[in-house]
């Protein structure tokens, strides 16, 4: 039965993973895009993973010999950074996954009635990727090295079509505004991310955003600034660290995101009025 209470485009996605999760005899084999040591011209290549399934027609990957016809039901997954360059000579029906750490984005492709690469359909819609859907991306990723292992691979990618198919039926009433989820995600992944070298343009190229949107979204939904955040979840991370181990300031300091210790004690006695030594020695055992 329909959700009558989505919008139309959205109505529209739902029919397609529909018909695709309730008949997965109806799909085949994942191939899987490489990162080239050069890219043509015409090349699509992002950050962020993606997967197009072949509704009808043929479709194929430039890039890849194996891979010049895809029939109906194939897929194609493409790992971050990875690349693929369309061919679509002959006609086609094409539904194209893009997964970013705070959205879904979905398109739908026809080129009997429009170029493939102007999708006659398009949305995005605000959806936290993190757990099953974070562990099914990354489990795929590594499987690219493997693509023979088939019958792990399609169960696995009909599991991600499942949960894009629950994404795409949540009422738009239901789902946070995805400036939040944005916010959210991205404080997420620093939380998990704290020991790597964070920067505002590292991490916002990470989310697929500009530099500036990064820092509107910390002034709209945050009580910091980006900066000011890293340096907040490094000093706490470092507090608990310092608790906890029995480690040298350096070691610490490297922990949590920071090759320069004389830089790391400042900053943490800037924020808890103690040195790292000194705090750490509250908590030794006499």
């Amino acid at each position: 039965m329909k959700n009558t209470s989505l919008p139309a485009d959205q109505q529209f996605f739902a029919d397609l993973f529909s018909g695709l999760v309730l008949n997965p005899q109806r799909l085949g084999r994942v191939w899987f895009a490489t990162q080239p040591s050069r890219l043509p011209e015409g090349s699509l290549c992002t950050a962020l993973p993606r997967l197009d399934v072949v509704l009808r027609g043929e479709y194929g990957n430039q890039l890849e010999k194996t891979q010049h016809r895809l029939a109906e039901g194939e897929m194609l997954f493409i790992p971050a950074r990875a690349a693929n360059l369309p061919i679509s000579d002959k006609p086609v029906m094409l539904l194209s996954m893009v997964f970013a750490p705070g959205w879904l984005g979905l398109s739908f492709y026809d080129n009997r009635t429009a170029s493939l690469l102007r999708p006659v359909r398009h949305i995005e819609l605000s959806y936290l990727q993190r757990g099953e859907g974070e562990a099914m991306l990354t489990a795929l990723t590594h499987l690219s090295r493997s693509a023979h292992q088939q019958d792990v691979i399609q169960p696995l990618t009909l599991s991600l079509l499942h949960l894009c198919r629950s994404v795409v039926n949540t009422r738009p009433d239901a789902q946070r505004p995805r400036s939040e989820f944005l916010f959210q995600s991205m404080c997420n992944w620093v939380q998990d991310n704290y020991a790597q070298p964070l920067t505002r343009d590292s991490v916002a190229c990470f989310f697929n955003i500009t530099p500036n949107h990064l820092s509107k979204l910390f002034t709209q939904h945050g009580s910091m600034s980006f900066v000011e955040y890293v340096r907040w979840v490094r000093m706490a991370k470092a507090r608990m660290i310092l608790q906890k181990y029995h480690l040298s300031i350096a070691e610490v300091a490297e922990r949590c995101g920071y090759q320069d210790s004389d830089y790391f004690c400042r900053l943490f006695r800037r924020q808890f009025g103690l040195t790292p030594g000194e705090y750490s020695a509250r908590f030794q055992r006499g």
